[in-house]
C-alpha cells in the first residue's frame, strides 16, 4: 500500500520542476566590469587578464563572459540578419552567433562602434 503513495509523491514532485534549466545567476545582476573588453580580429580579449573569448565558442558561455566584462547582461538576444543570432548590449556592442545543428550557436563575429570582425549583419 505504501508503494502507490510513494509513486504518487514522486509524480507530484516531478511536476514541480520545469523542463527548462534556469541560469545560475541573473546576468543583469553584475555590478562592475571585471576587465575592459579588447576587440580583436579573432574575438575578444578580457583586458590584461590573458583570458580570451575566441570565435566558435558556444553562445551561452560567450554571453556570460561578455556580460561580466560589460558589467551587465545584453539588452536583447535573438534573431538578427539571415542565419545569425545577435546579443546586443546597452552601448550598442553586438555579438553574432551562427546556429549549429546539434550544439549551441557559435560565436562568429562582433561589432563595437564603427569596428567589427568576423561575420556580422550589414548596418
Amino acid at each position: 500500500m505504501r508503494k502507490p503513495a510513494l509513486a504518487v509523491g514522486f509524480l507530484l514532485l516531478a511536476g514541480c520542476t520545469s523542463g527548462n534549466p534556469q541560469p545560475e545567476a541573473s546576468i543583469s545582476e553584475y555590478r562592475s566590469p571585471v576587465a575592459e573588453p579588447v576587440f580583436t580580429q579573432d574575438g575578444i580579449n578580457a583586458g590584461a587578464t590573458g583570458q580570451e573569448i575566441d570565435f566558435n565558442r558556444a553562445e551561452p558561455g560567450v554571453i556570460t563572459a561578455m556580460s561580466k566584462l560589460m558589467g551587465a547582461g545584453p539588452v536583447s538576444v535573438g534573431a538578427a540578419c539571415s542565419g545569425l543570432r545577435e546579443a546586443r548590449w546597452k552601448d550598442g556592442t553586438a555579438l553574432y552567433f551562427e546556429p549549429r545543428a546539434y550544439d549551441p550557436a557559435a560565436f562568429v563575429g562582433w561589432q563595437h562602434g564603427a569596428e567589427s570582425a568576423g561575420r556580422t549583419c550589414a548596418t
